[in-house]
Protein backbone atom coordinates (compact mmCIF):
# COMPACT_ATOMS: atom_id res chain seq x y z
CA UNK A 1 0.00 0.00 0.00
CA UNK A 2 1.76 3.59 -1.10
CA UNK A 3 1.98 6.53 1.19
CA UNK A 4 -1.20 8.22 -1.26
CA UNK A 5 -3.04 5.32 -0.72
CA UNK A 6 -2.96 4.98 3.34
CA UNK A 7 -3.94 8.42 3.13
CA UNK A 8 -7.16 7.90 1.28
CA UNK A 9 -7.87 5.00 3.45
CA UNK A 10 -8.16 6.82 6.01
CA UNK A 11 -9.86 9.51 5.14
CA UNK A 12 -12.31 7.86 3.79
CA UNK A 13 -12.60 5.94 6.86
CA UNK A 14 -13.12 9.04 8.92
CA UNK A 15 -15.70 10.46 6.72
CA UNK A 16 -17.59 7.49 6.70
CA UNK A 17 -17.51 7.18 10.21
CA UNK A 18 -18.45 11.07 10.80
CA UNK A 19 -21.53 9.94 8.49
CA UNK A 20 -22.34 6.96 10.69
CA UNK A 21 -22.23 9.30 14.10
CA UNK A 22 -24.38 11.67 12.25
CA UNK A 23 -27.08 9.26 11.56
CA UNK A 24 -26.87 7.55 14.99
CA UNK A 25 -27.37 11.07 16.84
CA UNK A 26 -29.87 12.02 14.31
CA UNK A 27 -31.77 8.82 15.02
CA UNK A 28 -31.83 8.86 18.72
CA UNK A 29 -33.25 12.64 18.18
CA UNK A 30 -30.68 14.60 19.46
CA UNK A 31 -30.01 18.63 19.42
CA UNK A 32 -27.80 19.76 16.70
CA UNK A 33 -24.94 19.82 19.62
CA UNK A 34 -25.19 16.31 19.55
CA UNK A 35 -24.97 16.16 16.08
CA UNK A 36 -22.15 17.59 16.15
CA UNK A 37 -20.75 16.33 19.21
CA UNK A 38 -21.62 12.26 17.95
CA UNK A 39 -20.12 13.54 14.48
CA UNK A 40 -16.92 14.79 15.69
CA UNK A 41 -16.03 12.19 18.35
CA UNK A 42 -16.64 9.51 15.41
CA UNK A 43 -14.38 11.11 13.13
CA UNK A 44 -11.53 11.64 15.80
CA UNK A 45 -12.15 7.85 16.91
CA UNK A 46 -11.65 6.78 13.40
CA UNK A 47 -8.55 8.57 12.55
CA UNK A 48 -7.37 7.20 16.69
CA UNK A 49 -8.13 3.75 14.95
CA UNK A 50 -6.69 4.24 11.80
CA UNK A 51 -3.16 4.44 13.01
CA UNK A 52 -1.80 0.62 11.95
CA UNK A 53 -2.14 2.30 8.65
CA UNK A 54 0.63 5.25 9.21
CA UNK A 55 -1.04 7.80 7.48
CA UNK A 56 0.07 11.17 8.68
CA UNK A 57 -2.80 12.86 10.78
CA UNK A 58 -2.34 16.44 8.75
CA UNK A 59 -2.85 15.02 6.14
CA UNK A 60 -5.51 12.71 6.40
CA UNK A 61 -7.97 15.12 7.74
CA UNK A 62 -6.68 17.53 4.63
CA UNK A 63 -7.71 14.85 2.23
CA UNK A 64 -10.67 14.23 4.20
CA UNK A 65 -11.84 17.79 3.61
CA UNK A 66 -11.31 17.81 0.00
CA UNK A 67 -13.17 14.38 -0.45
CA UNK A 68 -15.99 16.76 1.93
CA UNK A 69 -16.07 19.43 0.05
CA UNK A 70 -16.02 17.52 -3.54
CA UNK A 71 -19.18 15.72 -2.16
CA UNK A 72 -21.19 19.37 -0.85
CA UNK A 73 -20.16 20.45 -4.29
CA UNK A 74 -21.86 17.06 -6.18
CA UNK A 75 -25.10 17.73 -3.78
CA UNK A 76 -25.38 21.49 -4.42
CA UNK A 77 -24.91 20.75 -8.39
CA UNK A 78 -27.84 18.28 -7.96
CA UNK A 79 -29.85 20.00 -6.11
CA UNK A 80 -29.73 23.49 -8.35
CA UNK A 81 -30.18 21.79 -11.48
CA UNK A 82 -33.16 19.58 -9.80
CA UNK A 83 -34.37 22.92 -8.75
CA UNK A 84 -34.05 24.82 -11.94
CA UNK A 85 -35.65 21.75 -13.78
CA UNK A 86 -38.35 21.57 -11.25
CA UNK A 87 -39.60 25.37 -11.91
CA UNK A 88 -38.86 25.00 -15.49
CA UNK A 89 -41.50 22.59 -15.89
CA UNK A 90 -43.63 24.41 -13.61
CA UNK A 91 -43.44 27.71 -15.30
CA UNK A 92 -44.16 25.81 -19.04
CA UNK A 93 -48.04 25.20 -17.10
CA UNK A 94 -48.06 22.13 -19.61
CA UNK A 95 -45.94 19.17 -19.70
CA UNK A 96 -43.25 17.97 -22.20
CA UNK A 97 -44.16 15.48 -24.75
CA UNK A 98 -43.29 11.91 -23.57
CA UNK A 99 -43.29 12.47 -19.33
CA UNK A 100 -46.45 11.04 -18.62
CA UNK A 101 -47.13 9.04 -21.82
Amino acid sequence: MTHEERIQTTALIALLAALLGTLWALQSGSDVQGVSLAAGLAYGAALALTGPLQAPLGESVVTSLKYAAVALGFAVTVLVSGTYAGWQLLRSRRTPKGVFA
